[in-house]
């Protein structure tokens, strides 16, 4: 017989000052904690975007993957609905429910490292992961720009890193522990289950809570040499920014538009080597419409590189109170055959109002062949190997009630326009999704996924903020 669970007192106090529905006193004793205290179930009624509200009825801080299942298999049983959340950074409400209850993966911590990789618990950030693996000369094979993000969270969504051949985070995964929607704690992976490991791997949460994570693991890099180039000429970003990805001897290149005091119309060119020996500047920028010599170079350790965005945005949050913003952003999917019409575009018809103060307009591409987790949706094949994102990260003043529902019409107007490019959606961001929407975005893959659906959340509980069915 296993051992009874034991409940840290704050559950049992919460529950005694704030008495909830009917029902919360049928759970077992847990080894986290539940709360009911409107304080805290306030606190998991916004994410990032600061769009919505939706209050829970509780919120799980969970000791282990038993608390985890005793939930989920409670709310299957009550009908209600269940919102895994890491920290929250989704913009369009992902990781929000409305009486149901939010599941902060959080404090499902803990790092063990492997001969291969690192056995993780959901909750840990790559931050937190990247700097532990890097005191034993390893890293992160696919480190997003922003590392402050929780492992189970990135790998439902997907993960993308600014490296263009390194694939999302989900390409490194060898196996997932999952509570799926009936209460089960499953192990799975390429070998084990696969159709459920590939559909909860960017399944936007819809089989299960991810509690614990297999991830492979490199050799830590030494250095990064990083380019910088401006351009006024958008043909010549383009075909430059086109150069440095199609040779593919450069580790990570993106485009960026907005910088304090611009208006779009300087594009900006970035490129970084990660390296041992030192590189040749003059051969890696050679053949570009701008001469080797106009390039910014800097150096800099391979830590320093990853977490310099995580460092700027603490700079934000100091300076510009980041966290009250409003946040719609927008991030879509574009083939290379219509990426650089899309984005030229929306780039050149923004208005101050569409970035916002602290708001960024970047473009990512990628290798299609090392995107290979099905649930991560891509473009149709145009014949090239090349893949970009393309992300519009408005940040916008809080008190403004009139945003949220101009952000949106505005996303949603800029999604039609890129489905009709060939686009698809990278669910981070605010845009309203509907069933027929999923539907369309998943094409033939679709109904083996409504049938893996029933299988694993046969309540359909799991993650209601997606709107998926």
């Amino acid at each position: 017989m296993a051992a009874p669970h034991t409940s840290l007192p704050s559950y049992d106090a919460a529950v005694a000052a704030h008495p909830p529905d009917p029902g919360w006193g049928a759970l077992p004793r847990l080894d986290g904690t539940l709360h009911v205290e409107p304080a805290i179930r306030q606190e998991a009624a916004h994410d990032a975007g600061r769009l919505t509200e939706r209050l829970p009825a509780a919120v799980l801080r969970p000791g282990s993957a038993r608390d985890v299942q005793d939930v989920v298999r409670f709310c299957r049983r009550a009908n209600v609905p269940v919102a895994p959340r890491g920290l929250g950074n989704t913009t369009g409400g992902q990781s929000l429910t409305a009486g149901g209850v939010v599941i902060e993966t959080r404090s499902l911590a803990g790092i063990r490292f492997t001969a291969e990789g690192a056995v993780v618990g959901a909750g840990v950030t790559w931050l937190e992961l990247a700097r532990a693996a890097h005191e034993r000369g390893r890293a992160i094979p696919a480190a997003t720009g922003y590392l402050d993000l929780t492992v189970g969270g990135t790998l439902s969504l997907g993960g993308v890193p600014p490296a263009i051949s390194a694939g999302a985070q989900v390409d490194h995964v060898v196996e997932l522990e999952v509570v799926t929607g009936d209460g089960e704690l499953q192990r799975c992976s390429a070998a084990r289950d696969r159709e459920l490991f590939e559909a909860v791997l960017a399944g936007v949460g819809q089989f299960g809570v991810i509690t614990s994570v297999t991830v492979a693991l490199v050799p830590a890099p030494q250095r990064v040499r990083g380019y910088h180039l401006a351009y006024t000429d958008r043909a010549a970003f383009f075909q430059d920014y086109r150069t440095l990805v199609h040779r593919n001897e450069v580790t990570e290149v993106y485009g960026d538009w907005w910088r304090p005091g611009e208006h779009g119309e300087v594009h900006h060119l970035n490129a970084f080597v990660f390296h041992g020996a030192e590189p040749d500047d003059d051969h890696l920028l050679r053949g570009l419409t701008v001469a080797p010599e106009s390039a910014e170079v800097r150096t800099a350790d391979y830590l320093d590189h990853v977490s310099r965005i995580d460092d700027a945005v603490a700079g934000l949050r100091t300076d510009l109170h980041w966290d009250t913003l409003a946040k719609p952003w927008f991030t879509v999917w574009l083939p290379e055959s219509t990426a650089e019409r899309f984005v030229a575009d929306v780039v050149g018809g923004l208005a101050p109002h569409d970035v916002g103060e602290g708001g960024f307009v970047l473009m990512y591409v990628h290798r299609r062949s090392a995107l290979t987790r099905p649930s991560l949706r891509l473009p149709e094949a145009d014949g090239s190997d090349w893949v970009y994102l393309f992300t519009l990260m408005t940040a916008g003043p809080p008190d403004d009630p009139e945003l949220p529902g101009r952000m949106l019409r505005r996303n949603r107007e800029l999604y039609e326009r890129a489905r009709a490019a060939g686009g698809v959606r990278y669910p981070i961001e605010s845009v309203e999704f509907g069933p027929a929407d999923w539907a369309a975005h998943y094409g033939e893959r679709w109904q083996r996924l409504v049938e893996l659906k029933r299988r694993y959340d046969p309540g359909s509980i799991m993650t209601p903020g997606t709107a998926w069915a």
